[in-house]
């Protein structure tokens, strides 16, 4: 038998009430599973809550072989620029790093320097994006720089034009971060509800 649309809308209204492990009407809330399930594919990702403008979800790649991983799942929690924003030396701005996740440029010294800087601020996990402000697909795969030094926090790539766009916004609205929630499962979410940044790639 035919599908009305009505009949359609229906059965997709079920699934989108009884689907969820947890929603709201505009996908402000991160679940608290298993932290194995947040894992798609080698990929996990954060939702911005704050501000308004960059409210979505954003695709994050774990490093390869340093870091740790996420023991829990961080729900409100600051997202803070670093200064400088290479990451390179000691941050300026520690008291705003201490015990929120740290966004970092890409470039002049290496993935683990940057987040050996960040963990030594008291950041709880370090996103490095791309120096490509229009990189909005290609994901870089991060890897030990050969010192063997030890990372304890998670480490984790944010393409470049996402990066621009976030630090862009803060810089707009004169904020000193955002609010995020990370990791945010997706499990279960239909496509169309992902709320991915329009001017990305997944």
């Amino acid at each position: 038998m035919q599908m009305t649309r009505k009949s359609f809308l229906s059965l997709f209204f079920t699934f989108a009430v009884t689907g969820f492990i947890a929603c709201s009407s505009d996908v402000k809330l991160a679940t608290v599973p298993d932290i194995n399930l947040l894992y798609t594919s080698e990929n996990l990702f954060m939702q911005i809550v704050e501000p308004e403008e960059i409210s979505y979800i954003y695709k994050i790649k774990p490093a390869k072989n340093f870091g740790g991983e996420f023991e829990k799942v961080y729900h409100h929690i600051p997202l803070v620029v670093a200064d400088p924003y290479n990451g390179c030396s000691k941050l300026a701005n520690q008291r705003q790093v201490d015990g929120a996740v740290v966004l970092i440029q890409r470039g002049d010294c290496s993935f683990v320097t940057k987040t050996i800087n960040a963990e030594n601020s008291g950041a709880v996990a370090v996103l490095i994006t791309d120096n490509d402000a229009e990189n909005d697909e290609a994901q870089i795969q991060m890897v030990q720089d050969g010192t063997e030094r030890e990372v304890h926090i998670p480490s984790l790539f944010l393409l470049g034009k996402d990066g621009y766009m976030i630090k862009a916004t803060l810089e707009k609205y004169r904020m000193d971060g955002a609010i995020v929630n990370i990791p945010f499962n997706i499990t279960g979410m239909p496509l169309m509800m992902n709320q991915q940044p329009p001017w990305t790639l997944w």
